[in-house]
């Protein structure tokens, strides 16, 4: 027998048969397109996007480090230097605050020195950036910009003075008011909220500060391996040798998180792939229809299935080979072009090289993923086509019988056919319903994760106020009425306010209470924030019960702040009895667990009350977490009253703060015209939530786009998947309406069934995202959640979506219908036959 060499003539064929149904290939290559694209943009921002996240997380924290260990010791920052896994060790020191500029009262400017490897190595790429140079000169001062603000210094220059009331951190000195003119060496922006400053090594010096002065030296520890154990830190503690008060701080569950994150990204990259791998095998599972007949003509002359395969794979490879580099090229100018401009226009001091959002190992997992998936996805018409007969292909029409009960009818029933044609082919419809409802869900799950990492949301959660108004003048020398009911109506008056919360405090003595706070004090005399001795100490608090070590802050709230604590307890208290002073909060830092102070009777008085000497009562009825004033005064808890309670006790009752909440969180037109009427005012100082947010704008705004991009992505990904398999399954039913209309249906009532079926595959589709997407999400969420927020599902943007899929999937069928529009029944009929 003679063997014969038919590769020519096979290669022939393809190209005739690949040259001839154009416009279907033109949809396997707009899939493969699609699906490159998509994959390798997803994966390059989504990269680029979590590195913006924790980029900010850093300027959040304002330098950039592991661990830290507390007052350290010359010879402990030697050998933490020496050790193998230690990167950079840089020491930090609290050397003095800043209480005044000229005549306006500030909020505790805090300055610190740092030495070469903590600002160079640490700090500088924790800020978003700085202007000028780190001090050098004894006189010389590098200040944030939340600092230069409160100075009310909005056009900083290299050089300005700036004379200065300020008091050294010093455990051997008294720390008495200094005055001195310092020359401003540069300024810096990070997102730590706080007001602080640099100082030269020469002013350290002067201010006898040590980094061995408790809670004043830190040596900042970065990691050449970030993820370490219990068992390192101990290891490390044994070798450097801690004294009593001094402790690495360190989070244990630095492992445990990054397995989390892990897993949240392998959750929502198998998500990506497996969308994309839908895509391309919907696309080549629906188009099988046509080209099952004719490959059934093809087997009439001749052709065996071994050469049809090879005709499907040279046709999928060449479609591949064009589909696969325009997908990676338009990732290219996506993300080399198209985001870094627009980051570029919202922020002129971002360039391209600064966004990197193309990564070649990323271009070749996506090449990778999308060849093999087409070859594979192919599989499933090659298989049909080589077991089908001759005579099986000439009948095939793609779609399964359906038995249907008979059922008495008055004229056509259109709800009937629209559940046969979904439901005829089970595999069919599954396969549609998978790739487009897992590709929505995914959109859920990126939608929940950038919602979480917004900075509006992140402040809403960690700000209980819009903006907040403080009384500079509370525990000085000079206290004053600067808050005053006037001004406080006129703040109310202001369009935009939506209440204003009012806090009043005083300093009260507390006796010693054994049965009270016992427990409480032998916990905080183990702890590493006091270094008296207890029994010394004591002793001396029997004596001097006003000695300021165990004083307290009593504040009085109104019953807007009292709700707000209130609703995060758990066992809430009686508002009655709050308001008559028989119960009130109790707020401590130094110790954990409520040690035993809830539900008794704490006896206190005020020196600054009607009758300084007499005894008030209240008893505890619950610990809060966050204490809603400013100011604290000694060791003992302090003690949240009622506004009424306070003013019956007080005889000039000072307030200590206004907490202020808009009628729209982060409202500049609110806030210009409050702080509009405090310019004059040089005693009240202010902290803004929208003030914050500024600081932050640049990196949100980067966030935002690269957030956005993906999501945008994600939902063309959805859209798309549906397009391609209406467009497929309305052209493969083309002749299959020509029938319809031959036995007197209507196009109209043939419309009217297409837009039923779209809208069950879209509302279908829609329910299966959401059971599959709310818990994903929340599971993604969780172990996404730096900055501990409660989970939240953006309603309204999901809304948008869902309304843009079902508008979208209606439209796009009524679209594909209506080409088919100028042609006759009989040209429909023929349009498969050769």
């Amino acid at each position: 027998m003679l063997k014969v060499d038919n590769k020519k003539v096979i290669n022939d064929l393809a190209k005739t048969t690949y040259k001839a149904n154009r416009k279907r290939n033109i949809l396997t290559i707009v899939a493969i397109f699609l699906t490159t694209f998509l994959l390798c943009t997803v994966i390059s921002i989504g990269l680029c996007y979590w590195d913006t996240v924790s980029l900010r997380q850093q300027r959040m924290q304002g330098v950039d480090y592991d661990i830290e260990l507390t007052e350290p010791r010359d010879e402990q920052v030697s050998i933490m230097r020496e050790m193998d896994n230690v990167e950079y060790a840089g020491l930090s020191v609290k050397c003095a605050i800043i209480s005044k500029f000229q005549d306006r009262e500030l909020d505790k400017v805090q300055l610190f020195w740092l030495d070469d490897i903590c600002w160079e190595k640490q700090t500088i790429p924790a800020l978003d950036h700085y202007t000028g140079t780190y001090p050098t000169k004894e006189n010389e001062l590098m200040l944030s910009k939340s600092a230069l603000n409160s100075m009310g210094i909005k056009n900083p220059k290299i050089g300005m003075k700036l004379p200065l009331l300020y008091q050294n951190l010093s455990d051997n000195q008294t720390n008495e008011d200094t005055t001195k003119t310092f020359v401003l060496s540069g300024w810096f922006l990070d997102y730590t909220g706080k007001d602080k400053g640099y100082v030269s090594e020469d002013f350290y010096k002067t201010t006898g500060a040590l980094p061995t002065d408790l809670t004043q030296g830190t040596l900042k520890i970065s990691l050449k391996n970030p993820l370490y154990t219990e068992n390192d830190i101990i290891e490390m503690q044994n070798q450097i040798k801690l004294s009593a008060n001094q402790i690495i701080v360190a989070d244990y569950d630095t492992i445990s998180n990054f397995i989390k994150t892990i897993v949240g990204l392998l959750v929502l990259l198998g998500l990506v792939f497996l969308s994309g791998y839908l895509f391309i095998y919907n696309t080549l599972y629906i188009s099988v229809n046509r080209d099952i007949r004719y490959f059934g003509q093809l087997k009439t002359i001749g052709t065996t299935s071994v050469q049809i395969r090879k005709m499907i794979y040279k046709q999928m490879l060449w479609n591949a080979v064009i589909g696969i580099p325009l997908g990676l090229f338009g990732s290219a100018i996506v993300g080399k072009i198209v985001i870094p401009q627009l980051l570029h226009a919202l922020n002129p001091a971002i360039t391209a090289s600064d966004v990197e959002t193309v990564s070649l190992w990323v271009f070749v997992l996506a090449t990778i993923f999308s060849f093999a998936t087409t070859m594979i996805s192919s599989q499933k018409p090659v298989k049909i086509a080589m077991n089908c007969s001759s005579i099986e292909a000439m009948k095939y029409i793609g779609t399964a019988s359906v038995k249907v009960k008979s059922k008495k009818r008055t004229g056509g029933d259109i709800r009937s056919m629209v559940t046969m044609n979904l439901f005829r082919d089970k595999k069919q419809f599954v396969i549609i319903m998978c790739s487009f409802s897992l590709a929505v869900s995914l959109f859920l799950i990126i939608n929940v994760v950038i919602h979480a990492n917004n900075a509006k949301n992140i402040l809403n959660h960690t700000y209980d106020y819009d903006l907040r108004l403080l009384n500079q003048t509370l525990l000085s020398d000079n206290e004053k009425l600067v808050i005053t009911s006037d001004l406080i109506e006129q703040i109310k008056s202001i369009d935009g306010v939506k209440d204003v919360r009012v806090l009043k405090s005083a300093t009260a003595v507390v006796p010693y209470q054994e049965n009270v706070y016992g427990e409480y004090y032998k916990e905080l005399y183990s702890s590493r924030y006091t270094p008296g001795d207890y029994e010394k100490d004591m002793e001396l608090y029997k004596k001097q019960p006003d000695y300021v070590y165990f004083t307290c802050r009593i504040v009085g709230i109104d019953d807007l702040e009292f709700e707000k604590i209130n609703n995060t307890l758990k066992n809430p208290l009686n508002k009655e009895k709050f308001k008559n002073g028989e119960v009130a909060f109790v707020s401590k830092s130094f110790t954990q667990g409520d040690n035993g102070i809830v539900g008794k009777n704490v006896e206190f008085s005020i020196p600054t009350a009607l009758n300084p000497n007499e005894k008030e009562v209240v008893k505890t009825g619950a610990v809060i977490d966050n204490y809603p004033a400013y100011y604290s005064a000694g060791y003992t808890p302090d003690l949240i009253v009622s506004a009424d309670f306070f003013e019956n006790i007080v005889e000039q009752p000072l307030i200590e703060m206004l907490k202020i909440d808009y009628d729209e969180s982060f409202s500049k037109s609110t806030e210009s015209s409050i702080k509009g009427l405090m310019e004059s005012n040089e005693l009240i100082s202010t902290d803004s939530k929208l003030d914050r947010y500024s600081e932050m704008k640049n990196s949100e705004n980067q966030i935002t786009v690269l957030g956005g991009s993906i999501g945008i992505i994600i939902m063309l990904l959805a859209i798309s998947n549906y397009l391609n398999m209406m467009s497929e399954s309305i052209q493969n039913r083309s002749k299959e309406f020509a029938i319809l209309e031959s036995v007197g249906m209507t196009r109209k009532q043939i419309k009217k069934m297409i837009v039923f079926e779209s809208l069950c595959y879209a509302i279908l589709s829609i329910i299966i995202s959401l059971i599959i997407g709310i818990p994903m999400s929340y599971m993604v969420y969780t172990n996404f959640n730096i900055y501990s927020l409660p989970f939240e599902f953006p309603v309204l943007k999901n809304l948008l979506l869902f309304l843009i899929i079902i508008i979208t999937c209606v439209a796009t069928s009524l679209f594909v219908f209506s080409k088919s529009k100028g042609e006759t029944i009989i040209e429909l009929l023929r349009r498969n036959e050769i």
